[in-house]
């Protein structure tokens, strides 16, 4: 690692070397270049250039073995596991407690029935896995070897911390069901049922499927019917349910070992989401996916988080292979236009989604998600239209939403439409009597306009008291406060700072207004430093040079005039 660690420390000067981007002539050539060109990549989150990159800087120096175990974790995050699976077994040679190339290894054994290897190899680890993943490979590689009793003791011995209990019981009942124990596994999903209230996604659809090998028809139909009410766009949940209603029965929703870990690496990614490593949480959520391919919720999540990480095209080529006849194309083909979006292709975007409306005419989350996108593009009329088409839909199903029409409402308030909008926000508090966000924007809405100041001043508070964190709903008060004139007041609200330009100059003028020039001035620069829309930054820049005073008065007089009648030649 003395190398590595001497070639680390240029880091900082990489892009005075030529690696600004991952793919200049000098990244190749030599052992620094292909280092520096990997360390690059991973800094920027490019996964793949990086795998690259470093498998070059490997070639040249094999014997590396903090360079291997880097290769090996880019490679397998990246999603080229089989290049990988070559590596970790050079790399265990040298390492025999290495826990990534265990990992990739004791996978691989599963994949080939190779259960007693497997086994071997997690105990010889020891505390080298995550406990969930040990437990849980352990547990399904016993299965393997048709010990079903052991694998259910390894489960078990997670203990009863409450997420830990959760993969106990759903793997519980995942394992007796392959065993051919419908009733069994109920048994275990109704304690999980307890633990989670209502059982949605995966975990659903293995309940339903155990009740209904159990002959429990109708209780598989309230397991599903209510996920359903719970989910909007969860296409593999429709396709559950079509088939259901046509008598269908569905397999288990796992039967073999390797299926079983699939399943545990992909609930221990989905678990971790952007929270922890995004490496670590690809490396699970892509072997998933080599052990079992059609595990397309786990292809969904690289996805997800290739685009969360800024790695747009990798999260658009993840989209892209999910097949478009999966029950989750449809979520897919959303994500795919999100990426887009994220870089610049908005057109292309708003395509995809009406291409899919007009596909998918009868599904509330493809006009959801455009009148998403048209709301973000500015485009408030046409967004408006989407989330009609979806509240119309989600009503025509007995389920209406009242995000639907906070969103509607909040659209039709950018167009100037502020008759629909307050129709909306109102219908939307009409369903949800105390959510905090749209008493935030009707009451604030109701403040701009000087209407019902009173009731939305209550209306903001009330919203304070459930969000005191929430700087945008706290600048709210501040904002009804400045506009009474309570200017200490004002202050005290707004003293939260989060990095938006519209609560910084509301900030600055409450500032301003009680004395605190020179910190109503900095809120203004900071203001500044947020993008704000282009009328707003002309304002602030005035506020800059001549002061609050001064501007309003510039805004009095220039209202004044634009109100006073017109002279005629005649006058005088």
């Amino acid at each position: 690692m003395t190398y590595l660690i001497r070639v680390a420390s240029g880091v900082a000067f990489a892009a005075a070397l030529g690696f600004a981007g991952v793919g200049g002539a000098m990244a190749g050539n030599t052992l620094s270049g292909a280092y520096l060109a990997g360390l690059h990549a991973a800094k920027i989150g490019d996964l793949d250039a990086a795998a690259k990159y470093f498998g070059r800087a490997l070639d040249r120096d094999p014997g590396d073995l903090a360079l291997m175990e880097q290769t090996l974790l880019y490679q397998a995050a990246a999603g080229r596991v089989d290049q990988a699976m070559d590596l970790a077994e050079r790399l265990i040679v040298f390492d025999a407690n290495n826990r990534i190339a265990t990992l990739l290894l004791t996978a691989q054994e599963l994949k080939t029935g190779e259960y007693r290897a497997a086994l071997d190899r997690i105990e010889a680890a020891g505390g080298g896995f995550h406990p969930l993943i040990g437990s849980m490979i352990g547990a399904w590689a016993k299965f393997g070897l048709g010990d079903a009793a052991g694998g259910e003791a390894a489960l078990n011995g997670l203990g009863e911390r409450p997420v830990f209990r959760v993969f106990t019981l759903y793997h519980t009942g995942l394992m007796r069901h392959a065993d051919n124990d419908p009733e069994g596994a109920v048994e275990a999903y109704a304690q999980l049922g307890e633990k989670l209230s209502t059982p949605t996604g995966r975990v659903a659809s293995a309940y339903a499927a155990a009740l209904i090998d159990a002959r429990k028809r109708d209780e598989a139909r309230a397991v599903y019917e209510a996920a359903e009410a719970l989910t909007v766009g969860d296409g593999a949940l429709e396709a559950e349910i079509a088939a259901f209603d046509a008598g269908a029965q569905p397999a288990p929703l796992v039967e073999t070992p390797a299926e079983g870990a699939a399943e545990a690496l992909f609930g221990l990614a989905a678990a971790l989401g952007d929270d922890g490593d995004t490496r670590l949480t690809l490396l699970y959520a892509r072997l998933a996916t080599w052990l079992r391919p059609d595990l397309y919720n786990a292809t969904l999540l690289v996805a997800e988080l290739l685009d969360s990480n800024n790695q747009n095209e990798a999260a658009i080529r993840a989209y892209e292979s999910i097949p478009p006849d999966s029950p989750l194309a449809r979520s897919a083909e959303i994500g795919r236009a999100e990426a887009l979006h994220r870089l610049g292709r908005n057109d292309e975007a708003a395509e995809a989604l009406k291409s899919l409306t007009r596909r998918a005419p009868g599904m509330a989350d493809a006009f959801i998600a455009l009148g998403d996108l048209l709301r973000r593009g500015e485009n408030y009329n046409e967004a408006a239209k989407a989330y009609a088409s979806a509240i119309d839909l989600m009503e025509a199903a007995g389920r209406p939403n009242w995000v639907l029409f906070y969103q509607r409402g909040i659209a039709y308030e950018r167009a100037g439409e502020w008759d629909e909008a307050e129709a909306d926000f109102l219908t939307a508090l009409e369903m949800q009597p105390d959510q905090p966000l749209v008493l935030n924007y009707l009451g604030y809405s109701w403040l701009e306009k000087g209407m019902n100041i009173d009731e939305a001043m209550a209306m903001i508070r009330k919203a304070v008291d459930q969000r005191p964190e929430d700087g945008y709903i706290v600048d709210s008060l501040g904002w009804g406060h400045y506009l009474l004139d309570e200017f200490p007041a004002a202050v005290r609200a707004v003293e939260l700072q989060p990095i938006d330009p519209v609560v910084n100059d509301h900030f600055g003028d409450a500032l301003w207004r009680v004395g605190r020039r020179l910190e109503a001035e900095f809120q203004w620069r900071r203001a500044l430093s947020f993008d704000p829309a282009e009328k707003d930054r002309e304002r602030i820049r005035r506020k800059l040079d001549i002061g609050l005073d001064a501007v309003l008065e510039e805004e009095e007089a220039a209202a004044a005039a634009r109100s006073a009648p017109v002279s005629s030649a005649n006058d005088g």
